[in-house]
Parts: structure tokens; C-alpha cells; sequence
């Protein structure tokens, strides 16, 4: 029975003595298989990255015009009282610091905004900082950020 060559292999001329040629009836072309070969992995690269941006909404690009928006009054009252309690919790009462970091505007005077933001939702691997998306959204702690930065309020 004759086999018929797949798109990385050309047919072998019949007096080959080359045994895995002649058995198949084909020669592989090592050059187009590998290039095959990395073009099966960058599509599985990319789809990793488009399944990740999904599943993680901070890695994608796209703005969201909803987590601009301030929180209410009494969504910031909500707030306040979340950070002294749960934040406090570790940082500190007066969030000077305790098992995690100060979290003082001096102290995060130099940090990045996007930085500080996905540390509360999404916390810090291999620490005991959580991620509080859970409990928070986007303007949440885009508010937390921008209230700490300031001096946050009793």
C-alpha cells in the first residue's frame, strides 16, 4: 500500500537505499517541518496571551470607561472604612506599616499608579498581600490609590 506525502515531505525516487524513505515512500524536509513546527507554537502562544487578557482584564489594552468613574459618597465612606479595617489589618492601623508596607503618600509618593492599582486587585504573588478584586473594581482602587496619595482620610 502506497502512502501519500503530507505538505513537509517530497516523494523519494524509487532506488533510494535509504530505509525510512523507502519504507514510507517519502522524505521529510526537516527545514519546512521545524518552520511548521514554530508556527504551530506562535499560535499557541497568541491564543495563551488572548486567553489571559480575558481571564485577567488588567493585561488587556482596552480601557474601561465604567472604572473612571468616581465612586458615590457613601460608596467612598465604604471605602475608607474597608482600607482602615482591612488594610490596616497588616499595614497598620494608621497604615505607617506592620507586616506589609507604610502606605503613607510619602511612602508611595515614587510608585506607579497602574502598579499600585493592580497590587490592591489583584495582590502580590509569593506575599501576603491579596488580591481584592473580590470585594473592589477598577474605581474603587483607582480612588483608594488616589486617596492614599493625598493622605488617606480618617
Amino acid at each position: 500500500m502506497r502512502r501519500t506525502p503530507c505538505s513537509g515531505c517530497i516523494p523519494a525516487d524509487e532506488t533510494s537505499m535509504d530505509a525510512v524513505s523507502t519504507e514510507a515512500g517519502f522524505t521529510p524536509r526537516p527545514i519546512l517541518t521545524f518552520l511548521l513546527g514554530l508556527g504551530v507554537i506562535a499560535m499557541f502562544a497568541v491564543a495563551m496571551l488572548a486567553i489571559t487578557a480575558l481571564v485577567n482584564p488588567a493585561l488587556a489594552d482596552t480601557p474601561n470607561t465604567a472604572a473612571t468613574d468616581a465612586p458615590s459618597a457613601q460608596r467612598q465612606h465604604e471605602l475608607t472604612r474597608f482600607v482602615r479595617q482591612e488594610c490596616g489589618f497588616c499595614h497598620g492601623l494608621k497604615l505607617t506599616g506592620g507586616l506589609g508596607s507604610p502606605l503613607t503618600a510619602q511612602a508611595l509618593a515614587d510608585k506607579p499608579h497602574e502598579a499600585l492599582e493592580a497590587t490592591i486587585l489583584y495582590g502580590r504573588t509569593g506575599t501576603a498581600m491579596p488580591g481584592w478584586t473580590p470585594h473592589l473594581n477598577e474605581s474603587d482602587a483607582i480612588w483608594i490609590v488616589a486617596a492614599l496619595l493625598k493622605g488617606f482620610p480618617q
